[in-house]
């Protein structure tokens, strides 16, 4: 079983890369022990390799890391899975289901409370009031998971490539529309269709009562608080409901209405030309609906005097005599330099961030040929792991042949 404390002080020590891990375990069952030391080089580029292994063997250790049984892949602990998440905010979107079950448990907590009430039993009352809340309280982090579970969704969906299908692009969004928004919707109601909002004024009329009902009888004061702490949690739920599930919507509607105007329209256009295909225009369109670029006087096409000029001195050419430049001895040609990528790599991710990218070259390795600053140069800015922004400054350096002005990159990593 893992230890509480050994599991924040793991936390604290390897936070950066159990939080990519927790990332990218949302798109994967298990991690290969290969691809996690890529991340963890990625991550700690000042370590070795050998750092890198031990470090990876820490995880383990920890139980951050859970070895699969008959596998050489790694799990992340469910229990840190879920802990990093609340704290990212990384939620998977709920079910409606869910909420259904806990309304069903709110309203048998009402019931233990009247019950309670009838047989003077105090700590049986006390127990459903504490039943009733957790389910609150529950439903009230469901929601705000949710949310961000949604804003998640409609991000990843702009951010795919544009040029795939919109059903494609757009197939998450449709799921979460359809399997959490239009549910949500119908249990929300705040008519008699609903179930969560009518629940909701039963159990403030029902915890109105009992509270006035102990003020009455002379119940411990205790008991009193504690029935208005859950009708606070109880109103306060009611607002939030609402605010929640129209975010939901405002969020995913744009993106799902983009879809269905973009199908209605494809459909008409493939209709359309299909029966242009099948029995061509004239049958298709009636004569007064034409097209109006369509034109029915004739045309023709003659040849301006300019052409005819120009055929005419076309028809005289003689072609010219051009010399070819002699082939370059081998003295003349550039050679190539051998150089240390990997050294020039490790000392780049050192001195991140940079202000200037190609005068943190010039300055460093500016005793390269010309040709090697530039390609370094743009070898650099293509790195996946780091941000390269134009400067809005324009600035000229020479080099040793060449002067060349640039707005040059400003770098910082991811």
């Amino acid at each position: 079983m893992i230890n509480p404390r050994s599991l924040i002080r793991a936390l604290d020590k390897h936070w950066e890369v159990i939080e990519r891990i927790v990332i990218q375990s949302r798109d994967q069952i298990a991690h290969e022990r290969d691809g996690l030391l890529i991340l963890l080089a990625k991550v700690y580029v000042n370590e070795t390799t050998e750092q890198h292994i031990e470090r990876l063997q820490q995880l383990v250790n920890a139980e951050l890391l859970i070895e699969l049984a008959h596998s050489n892949s790694l799990q992340l602990n469910e229990n840190v899975r879920h802990f990093v998440a609340g704290l990212l905010h990384e939620h998977e979107l709920g079910l409606s289901d869910i909420l259904k079950v806990r309304i069903v448990d709110i309203k048998t907590g009402l019931e233990q409370l009247q019950q309670a009430m009838q047989n003077r039993d105090m700590a049986a009352l006390q127990q459903g009031a504490v039943r009733i809340d957790s389910q609150l309280r529950q439903i009230m982090q469901q929601l705000d998971q949710d949310a961000h579970a949604i804003q998640d969704i409609a991000e990843r969906a702009k951010g795919n490539d544009e040029r795939m299908p919109l059903a494609r692009r757009y197939r998450e969004v449709l799921e979460a529309y359809d399997r959490y928004v239009l549910p949500m919707t119908e249990l929300m109601d705040t008519g008699s269709g609903g179930n969560f909002y009518p629940l909701l004024e039963e159990a403030e009329l029902v915890l109105e009562a009992l509270i006035q009902q102990l003020a009455i009888q002379g119940g411990l004061y205790s008991h009193q608080l504690m029935l208005r702490q859950v009708g606070f949690h109880v109103r306060d739920l009611r607002q939030t409901g609402l605010i929640v599930l129209k975010q939901c919507t405002n969020t995913l509607m744009p993106l799902r209405e983009e879809i269905r105007r973009h199908n209605q329209l494809s459909a008409a256009i493939g209709h359309l030309l299909g029966e242009v295909r099948k029995k061509g225009l004239r049958r298709t369109f009636p004569a007064q609906s034409l097209p109006v670029w369509r034109k029915e006087r004739a045309f023709s096409v003659a040849i301006g005097p300019e052409l005819l000029s120009l055929m005419e001195q076309v028809r005289h050419y003689q072609p010219k005599s051009v010399e070819f430049p002699e082939l370059m001895t081998d003295e003349t040609l550039l050679q190539l330099e051998q150089i240390n990528e990997e050294a020039i790599r490790r000392h780049f991710y050192q001195s991140l961030p940079l202000a200037d990218l190609m005068r943190w070259l010039t300055q460093h390795y500016g005793h390269y040929q010309d040709v090697t600053v530039l390609r370094l140069y743009h070898k650099l800015i293509r790195l996946p792991d780091i941000t390269a922004t134009p400067n809005q400054d324009e600035t000229t350096l020479t080099l040793k042949a060449v002067s060349i002005r640039l707005h040059s990159h400003a770098i910082e990593s991811l």
